[in-house]
């Protein structure tokens, strides 16, 4: 009914209007001029029937902001015409970047801009968020808007935003938290599949932390294919960017780094140092020469990476730009986003002391030791034995009595943590919190602990190469009385000492109270180690009775631990029931228990009897068995299912499996032959053995598994490959045995 209204009330008028009809059926014809009268309709001298059209648009060229649109607004029929030829390339993809530019500007009074350009196609509807645009507030810190915005559809309508009707609403979270500034909303109108999106927004920073620390940082490729990236660094004269480029395009795994001697010592890459003709004396680039990823034309392919300077009256801007990225596709277990795409991390201070004294100033502020808190730790203590107990009760008080809290604000709630008395007596806080109040209990015991910021191994990692302190959580060092440095995380609730998780291993990290940079080691695989032990009986019918036994060990048990807590107990017989039927298909669960999952002091064992209707398979007058448990050990391992990698392969941390399985036969039965022993190792990542032994009526078998590296190189992936190829068909071998 709208649609037949509007054109009864459209009758006798011509219209001089870019737009669109849609008829009938489907069909729509852009057009300049209309003219509807009586029942034809006249559209650019052509006339058609006026009951044939169901639509008339007169959107294309009309904006609804109020605001004026800017001068750097792209030119719609060349994006259009950019993201017809960009699609025809990569048809799959969900979107197109068309261009991604951004601006960052430090003032000469510290306060900073950034400007940001945006436009994109969306292909599939994975991408329509591209739709709407946040942006984040913190109120007394910084602004931030939309200036403008638009949609083009795919027959090229064109809709503007009004920008005056952005959301402004405080920040919401799904657990307990305090939030602390606004997020920003935008809706672009028009948006769907087919259209491009286009958009400016800017923030302005005017109160920020800290004056003296700017740290702009820009990613050249994403996981659509980008046309066209750009970014512009302008600093006030004399300061002078130091910056670390990172995967330049077409010399993958390799830096290009400007420094200072002082940064240098900081640097914590591995890869060979190079100092090249064409590159100023003070750039030098680390290449990964170690894994043949540089090549005789990797010289010129790093030039790219140098930055364009330009020398302004009162600044100096600094100029990258890429033209055709195209989409990072990604590998199982592949390293983080950031390790393996074109990307660069900046600073303007000339060395890390400012950013020692920064932090460092905050956190011992923090870290005061208080009556009511030293009075606790001598009630914790009381009986201990050795600093090493004193240190392990400490340690689990934080861990448990602190509940983990995400409280978020100004910089006190992030890398430099609330005041210990302030945690102690609120009983929650968050990470840094959690490891400001464990520095300040160990304080009295004479221990000098310090909180430390890490990037976990499943985010990017952070070289330290220029001063900064990116990281996503905070743990503690400690400095034990015989000299050695152990690191603890107080976050989780269930290690005990010395261990802590192992998402905080091989990573780098920042000791702003220390002055230093440093990483922290790996972990043995025994530090991660399940033994897991399996005793069945078979009686003459083929049915079977089993215990089975699992005990974690260290770093493991304290994940175990941590899973079975956070569990409610009427799930615990469901997680037992699908566990249990995993390794005996079709098994009955007969009873399970967690052994010592109410005393940290305990070992945790988890514990299950199930029964087998038929468990051998029957081939005429032979049993074959697979063996329980064994069979399943080698599950998974989708990262080397490629033909070839790119990308390392990354992995949480070393871990070890080994399995003990017993099988008593009835006294009638004969094995026919015992599978051949396997041993396996590919150096230094894995090894894997695998043994049957017979004795009396029984076989049993032993496996063991060791990653021994966290990371497996993608040069090494062909022997790597072939490894786990190797132990998983070993994992499956068959027992033969005639029937009773």
């Amino acid at each position: 009914m709208k649609v037949k209204l509007l054109i009864v009330i459209l009758a006798f008028c011509t219209l001089i209007l870019a737009g669109q009809v849609k008829f009938y059926g489907g069909k729509t014809k852009k057009i300049d001029n209309i003219e509807l009268t009586g029942d034809k309709a006249k559209i650019d001298n052509e006339t058609h029937p006026k009951s044939d059209i169901s639509e008339v648009v007169f959107a294309s060229k009309t904006k609804t902001s109020t605001a004026k649109v800017p001068q750097e607004q792209f030119d719609t029929d060349s994006l259009l015409s950019i993201a017809d030829s960009v699609s025809k390339i990569y048809p799959d993809v969900p979107g197109i970047i068309l261009f991604d530019c951004g601006e960052q500007i430090l003032n000469s009074d510290g306060t900073r801009k950034y400007r940001y350009h945006f436009a994109g196609k969306i292909l599939k509807s994975s991408m329509l968020s591209w739709g709407t645009r946040s942006l984040y507030i913190n109120e007394g810190r910084n602004t931030a808007k939309v200036l403008f915005a638009r949609s083009i559809s795919p027959d090229g309508t064109v809709l503007y935003a009004d920008t005056s009707k952005a959301k402004i609403a405080p920040i919401t979270e799904g657990k307990v938290s305090f939030g602390h500034g606004d997020i920003y909303t935008l809706v672009i109108p028009g948006v769907q599949e087919g259209s491009i999106v286009e958009y400016i927004y800017e923030t302005d920073t005017y109160n920020p932390y800290d004056t003296a620390l700017y740290s702009p940082g820009w990613y050249f490729q994403d996981e659509n294919p980008v046309y066209f990236t750009k970014v512009l660094i302008r600093l006030p004269k004399p300061k002078k960017l130091f910056y670390i480029f990172k995967n330049p395009p077409g010399v993958f795994g390799s830096v290009l780094y400007l420094g200072t001697p002082d940064l240098t010592d900081n640097c914590l890459i591995a890869s060979d140092k190079l100092e090249l003709d064409g590159f100023a004396p003070d750039q030098m680039i680390y290449a990964d020469t170690t894994l043949g990823r540089w090549v005789e034309n990797s010289i010129d392919k790093m030039r790219s990476a140098k930055p364009k300077i330009v020398d302004e009256d009162t600044s100096t801007a600094y100029i990258w730009e890429y033209k055709n990225m195209p989409p990072l596709i990604s590998e199982p277990k592949m390293p983080s986003f950031g390790d393996v795409t074109p990307h660069i991390g900046s600073s303007v201070q000339p060395k890390w002391d400012y950013v020692f004294d920064w932090l460092g100033n905050f956190q011992k502020t923090r870290i005061k030791l208080t009556p009511e808190i030293e009075n606790k730790v001598k009630e914790i203590t009381a009986g201990a034995n050795t600093i090493e107990e004193k240190i392990d009760r400490i340690y689990r008080w934080a861990q448990r009595k602190i509940q983990y809290i995400s409280i978020k604000g100004s910089v006190s709630s992030g890398q430099t943590g609330h005041p210990a008395d302030e945690t102690f007596k609120n009983g929650y806080g968050d990470c840094t919190d959690k490891s400001i109040i464990f520095c300040t209990m160990l304080k009295a015991i004479g221990i000098e602990a310090h909180p430390i910021i890490i990037m976990t191994n499943g985010s990017e990692n952070v070289d330290r190469c220029i001063p900064n302190t990116g990281g996503n959580h905070a743990i503690t060092k400690v400095f034990m009385p015989d000299g050695k440095e152990i690191f603890l995380d107080a976050t989780s609730s269930t290690y005990k000492f010395p261990y802590f998780r192992s998402d905080d291993r091989g990573v780098s990290y920042v000791d702003a109270i220390g002055k230093t940079v440093g990483i922290i080691p790996e972990n043995p695989p025994e530090d991660m180690l399940e033994h897991v032990e399996v005793a069945m009986k078979i009686d003459e019918n083929g049915n079977a009775v089993a215990d089975f036994k699992s005990t974690p060990y260290r770093m493991l048990e304290a994940a175990y631990r941590g899973f079975w807590e956070w569990q409610q107990p009427e799930r615990y017989q469901q997680i037992f029931e699908n566990w249990m039927n995993s390794i005996f298909p079709q098994a009955n669960l007969d009873t399970f228990a967690l052994i010592g999952l109410a005393d940290m002091d305990s070992q945790l064992v988890e514990w299950a009897q199930v029964s087998v209707d038929s468990f051998p398979v029957t081939s005429g007058d032979m049993w074959v068995f697979t063996i329980p448990g064994i069979e399943r050990s080698m599950n998974g391992f989708e990262e080397v299912n490629l033909e070839k990698r790119k990308f390392d392969i990354e992995y949480t941390c070393p871990r070890m499996n080994e399995y003990s399985v017993e099988i008593e036969l009835p006294k009638e039965a004969k094995i026919v032959a015992l599978p051949q022993d396997v041993e396996l190792a590919c150096e230094p990542y894995a090894d894997f053995s695998l043994t049957f032994e017979k004795k009396g009526h029984s076989v049993r078998v032993y496996e063991k598994f060791r990653l021994k590296k966290r990371v497996v190189p993608a040069s090494d992936f062909q022997k790597y490959k072939k490894f786990i190829i190797a132990a998983k068909q070993a994992a499956e071998k068959r027992l033969f045995v005639e029937k009773p």
